[in-house]
C-alpha cells in the first residue's frame, strides 16, 4: 500500500500566523467596542443634562412676566438648589433683568454633570418683562 501526501495543504506555521493575525483583529474590534460603549454613556449623560436644562428654561418661561424674579430689585436671581432630585447633576440659573435691552430679561441655565466628567451644558433665552 502506497501512502499519498497532499502537497496543497497549509503548514503549521502558516496556520499559527493566520490565527495570530485573526486574534489581533479581534482585539482591535474589542477595543472599538469599549470606545463605543463609553461614547454611548457620555452621550446619554449629555442628553439628560440638556433635557434637564430645557425643563428649567421652560419652567422659567412659563412664569408670568410680572413674576418677582423678573423684577430689577432682585439681582441676581436666587440659585437653583445645589443638588437636584436627578442623581449626579447640579443646576443653576441666572436672570439678568433689562439685558440686553430694557423690557427683556436674559435667562441662563447651566447644568453640570457632577458624577460623570463634570461636563456642563448651558442654555440662554430671552423673556419679555412687563
Amino acid at each position: 500500500m502506497k501512502i499519498k501526501y497532499l502537497d496543497g495543504g497549509f503548514t503549521l506555521i502558516e496556520v499559527l500566523v493566520a490565527i495570530t493575525v485573526f486574534a489581533i483583529g479581534l482585539l482591535a474590534l474589542a477595543g472599538m467596542q469599549i470606545t463605543a460603549i463609553n461614547g454611548g454613556a457620555t452621550s446619554q449623560r449629555v442628553t439628560a443634562a440638556v433635557g434637564l436644562a430645557d425643563g428649567i428654561v421652560q419652567n422659567l418661561m412659563a412664569r408670568d412676566a410680572g413674576d418677582p424674579i423678573f423684577d430689577t430689585a432682585i439681582s441676581p436671581a436666587a440659585a437653583w438648589p445645589e443638588t437636584l432630585a436627578i442623581e449626579g447633576f447640579s443646576a443653576t440659573y441666572a436672570v439678568a433683568v433689562n439685558t440686553p435691552v430694557n423690557g427683556i430679561s436674559q435667562i441662563t441655565v447651566t447644568v453640570t454633570d457632577d458624577a460623570f466628567g463634570g461636563r456642563s451644558v448651558s442654555q440662554t433665552t430671552m423673556k419679555r418683562n412687563r
